[in-house]
């Protein structure tokens, strides 16, 4: 099931990913956990940028990669100082700052360099801590207003970019091994039959209905990192 909904979530509605982490949580406790899954992302990514390779804003991606590499590097030194719970806590509560921003503040393509940075160090720090950046990245992206597919294919080709370069750091870190990778290598499949499912039914939804999925996904994710 985790498989599935990571592989559903790259190619449709971002932010149901969280609920990937939790069943992986649950099913390989401990560090093992987001060494798997890891991985997984990685490949489901890939599917989402063969679905959306001509639909990315790649000014987005210039100007947010950068801070994102950054706040990796952080999120790699510190994963050992601070508890993972007050991580969590925190992201949680930005996220649901962010998305009053989003509901509230009209949309504007250029973000001000200020913003930018912080989603993309705060956007790296979660993802390396937490795997968490996807509702970070959805508000940014929902906030200047882009149109559904160019939406999905920048989150595609900025995710496929940040796990890549997540790599060394995670492995450093004893989270991905061979016996992950020969694990993943089991779910490939899954992943697949997921993005397909997930790119079907993007097609069927208007803006609208996105946008709102988006924020409750999003606000579903910030409850989680908040309470559990």
């Amino acid at each position: 099931m985790a498989a599935l909904l990571v592989g559903f979530t790259k190619t449709s509605v971002g932010g149901v990913g969280i609920l990937a982490v939790l069943l992986m949580a649950l099913a390989i406790p401990g560090k093992a956990s987001p060494g798997v899954l890891l991985p997984m992302l990685i490949v489901a990514d890939v599917f989402a940028v063969i679905y959306y390779r001509r639909h990315c804003n790649w000014s987005i991606l210039l100007k947010l990669f950068p801070m994102t590499a950054v706040g990796v590097v952080v999120g790699y030194f510190a994963v050992d100082l601070v508890p993972v719970e007050v991580f969590e806590n925190v992201i949680g509560a930005t996220i649901l700052f962010m998305l009053g921003i989003e509901l509230l503040v009209p949309k504007r393509r250029d973000a001000p360099a200020a913003l930018t940075a912080f989603v993309g160090i705060f956007a790296g720090i979660s993802t390396m801590v937490a795997n968490a950046a996807g509702p970070i990245f959805g508000i940014y992206l929902l906030q200047k207003g882009l149109p559904k597919n160019e939406f999905v294919g920048t989150r595609s080709w900025f995710f496929l970019l940040v796990n890549v370069f997540k790599i060394p750091f995670s492995a450093n870190l004893g989270l991905v091994t061979v016996e992950t990778l020969k694990l993943d290598l089991m779910f490939v499949p899954v992943l697949f039959v997921g993005a397909y499912l997930g790119y079907k039914v993007l097609g069927m939804l208007n803006m609208t209905a996105f946008k709102w999925l988006i924020r409750a996904a999003v606000l579903l994710s910030a409850t989680k990192l908040l309470v559990f």
